[in-house]
């Protein structure tokens, strides 16, 4: 049964702000611009932070989350710390408030399940903040992939001080393991990883190769101890690659032309030719290279405008509690992973350490 409080005909979706921290206070100021959304208000335990978003916007603020603020919303973004995800959307989800929880979905696995769960069974719309799938890059790309056989994200970051509870698997790779899970329909079959601790107590380098029973392989690497961000995936279909750049916001496609026949290619022919024709002129006598088309659209807006759309119809979101739950099952087992090759190391390091110093 749908016990969802949803607005009634036009009337806009009033909507709540819970941490208006680095990416909160984005939330609350997209809100605030959105014809169809209306900001009741913003929660921070901080004091300053909570004034100033309220402020800036216009709206009131509060220090805490009260029943009597829970009764007059309808929808609520939840940006507080990591650990605290799993108790805020709970509260908020029992009283009929559909919630937009953002990435990760909660600290752990029970409780991501327990969380979907529970909105499936109060009829509630729970989205989770996978910004990455409203991307214009990735937006722009979808319609070119078809059946990957191969995929390589690369994600890479400064350290930040913000994040340092959480690890860089569930931090930054989620974001990947995310856009990998939904393009590739198929169950994984096995999973490798590898991870290390540098500058926090958690980690903060991390490579995954998940291979899925369909037959394709993903390559997922995650750092935040880089001088500059990098953020791009590479995919390889059966008669297409496709090269996206998030931060540079471009896309490129390479596709195989109608006729490409690799066994009647005289590649010793080729070769010579290319000595002096160069490779471009030969490469595109068998290939297409395409621009993607990539719009300005911010994904946070159209995460935010989907999240709406999904309180006001009752419709599934676009992310849905079970794709987090996804996402947070396989970040999960990379994290076991990471575990035991740091636990075999440290034991073959202490082993070595006591063959050195004899009895």
């Amino acid at each position: 049964m749908d016990r969802a409080k949803r607005p009634t005909s036009n009337e806009p979706v009033d909507v709540l702000v819970v941490g208006v921290g680095h990416l909160g206070k984005q939330h609350a100021r997209v809100y605030r611009e959105l014809s169809g959304a209306r900001l009741v208000g913003v929660v921070d335990a901080d004091p300053e932070k909570a004034k100033e978003v309220g402020t800036a916007l216009g709206v009131p603020y509060y220090l805490e989350l009260t029943p009597e603020l829970i009764a007059s919303t309808q929808a609520a973004s939840v940006v507080t710390p990591t650990p605290s995800h799993y108790a805020v959307a709970t509260r908020l989800i029992e009283a009929g408030v559909s919630v937009l929880v953002e990435k990760p979905m909660t600290s752990s696995l029970a409780e991501a399940q327990a969380l979907d769960r529970l909105a499936r069974e109060r009829g509630v719309t729970l989205q989770v903040g996978h910004i990455e799938r409203f991307n214009p890059v990735v937006i722009a790309a979808l319609p070119h992939i078809q059946d990957p056989i191969f995929i390589e994200c690369d994600r890479i970051h400064p350290f930040s001080f913000r994040s340092v509870e959480t690890s860089v698997v569930l931090d930054l790779m989620i974001h990947d393991i995310d856009i990998v899970l939904n393009l590739v329909d198929s169950p994984v079959a096995h999973l490798d990883a590898v991870g290390t601790r540098v500058l926090s107590g958690t980690e903060d380098l991390a490579s995954a190769r998940i291979t899925f029973d369909n037959g394709c392989t993903a390559m997922v690497k995650a750092s935040r101890v880089a001088i500059q961000k990098s953020r791009k995936m590479r995919l390889f279909c059966s008669n297409s690659y496709i090269s996206l750049d998030y931060i540079a916001k471009t896309g490129m496609r390479i596709s195989l032309k109608d006729g490409y026949d690799r066994e009647r290619i005289d590649f010793k022919r080729m070769a010579a030719l290319e000595e002096t024709q160069g490779a471009y002129p030969l490469f595109t006598q068998f290939f297409n290279i395409e621009q993607l088309a990539i719009s300005n659209e911010e994904p946070l807006r159209g995460e935010l405008q989907a999240f709406l759309l999904a309180v006001r119809t009752g419709r599934e979101p676009v992310v849905t509690g079970e794709h987090g739950v996804q996402a947070i099952d396989i970040a999960t087992r990379i994290l076991d992973q990471i575990k035991t090759a740091q636990d075999s190391y440290y034991r073959r390091r202490q082993g070595r350490a006591i063959e050195v110093g004899g009895d």
